[in-house]
């Protein structure tokens, strides 16, 4: 019997195949393949680089440029896109914090430009993740610290009128004319021959000292400074815009105190050999004088005010110390008749030597405790210096 031209056995054959097939079909799911849904996708080219994001996404951030109306300023009609001409690399941190919620800081990036991107975009620096705040604000506090110290007038240039006026300005910015340069450098050249005269006059020459054997000469070169700091200070004071500022600066205390030596023992002749003869160390302050002359020392001092906090941490921590580790060895110590640790105050000398690696072994633990104690007081005192390291680094 033949189907449609097939012969008997094959048309059997084929029947089963299909049978088998339609079995297979049935017991066999169904896949469908669905069309990916496209969202409004909006184009954003940032000088150039484009980037294409879901419009959803800027709709969770309704008081950002991208994510209100305000946006619309920006829109290219032309291209059917959005146009800023801004940096396209920071610009791909913007777009992560629009799709994830969080935004994260670039180290190597500057944190000056990364704000002024966050302040385009409208984005609040409370963003940041965890793991990029502290980061973010270390650098931009650095940066803002740095501002203040070079911060210049932003307004119209003071033109001096009075006597008063022109002579403050002769005395801050010296290098506006010949002579206030020249005043300038009077004044450091003075400061390094009297600190220089202060320490070569205690020198022994013979059998008395320098000071004694060429006390003329050295009285002479001690007036003439002292004169001319003295003549410097009453022309500060009296062109100084406000007295009273002035006589409280740092620099006009030290001006003050560098002087005092010399006129209370003109006054009080009688005592140059009594109790006022530490006066005389006074006169080695004229050194702090130097920092008025040179930016770079006024710069690091101000780092040094600006780490305060810091810094102040450490000498809490290492005053805390001092105490703990100086209680334990006294106690330690206090059964050895021969024992140099006599009482707690005493025994700061031994803690702060130790603590600080120098170490001069005039006073040395024998018991075992004590000993110990020295050890774990040696490796706390290497921590603390290297704790407050961080600081200083960051502000110099």
């Amino acid at each position: 019997m033949a189907v449609n031209g097939i012969k008997g056995d094959e048309a059997k054959t084929l029947l089963s195949s299909s049978r088998r097939n339609s079995q297979t079909s049935l017991s066999r799911p169904r896949v469908t393949f669905k069309k990916n849904f496209k969202g409004d996708f909006i184009t954003i080219n940032v000088s150039g680089r484009r980037f294409q994001a879901d419009n959803s996404i800027f709709e969770r951030h309704p008081d950002t440029l991208l994510g209100s109306t305000r946006r619309d300023v920006f829109f290219d009609k032309n291209k059917n896109e959005f146009f800023f001409d801004r940096d396209p690399d920071l610009f791909t941190y913007i777009i992560q914090f629009y799709r994830k919620g969080a935004l994260h800081y670039p180290e190597d990036e500057c944190a000056c430009c990364f704000a002024g991107e966050l302040d385009f975009f409208g984005i609040v620096s409370n963003s940041f993740s965890d793991c990029c705040y502290e980061i973010f604000q270390e650098k931009h506090d650095e940066f803002e610290d740095y501002q203040k110290r070079h911060a210049k007038p932003t307004g119209e240039e003071f033109v001096p009128k009075t006597i008063r006026q022109k002579m403050w300005k002769l005395f801050e910015d010296p290098g506006q004319n010949v002579f206030g340069l020249f005043l300038h450098y009077v004044s450091a050249l003075l400061i390094l021959i009297s600190v220089v005269a202060a320490t070569v006059e205690t020198l022994a020459c013979g059998e008395i000292s320098c000071g004694d054997k060429y006390s003329g000469q050295f009285y002479i070169v001690e007036s003439t400074c002292v004169i001319v700091f003295t003549v410097e200070y009453v022309a500060r004071l009296y062109a100084a815009p406000i007295r009273i500022q002035f006589m409280k600066q740092f620099l006009s205390v030290i001006d003050v105190v560098a002087i005092i030596p010399y006129y209370v023992a003109l006054i009080f002749p009688d005592t140059a050999g009594g109790p006022f003869t530490v006066l005389r160390i006074f006169r080695i302050f004229r050194i702090v004088k130097m920092s008025r002359h040179n930016t770079k020392v006024r710069e690091a001092g101000s780092s040094l005010l600006a780490s305060l906090s810091e810094l102040s941490f450490v000498f809490v921590v290492l005053i805390t110390l001092v105490i703990l580790f100086s209680t334990i060895i006294y106690y330690a110590e206090m059964g050895d008749e021969d024992t140099t640790f006599t009482s707690i105050p005493q025994t700061f000398w031994y803690t702060i030597v130790t603590m600080t690696t120098l170490g001069y072994g005039d006073m040395t633990p024998f018991s075992l405790i004590g000993r110990l104690t020295g050890i774990v007081c040696s490796l706390s005192g290497i921590m603390v210096v290297a704790l407050a390291r961080p600081s200083l680094r960051k502000e110099l």
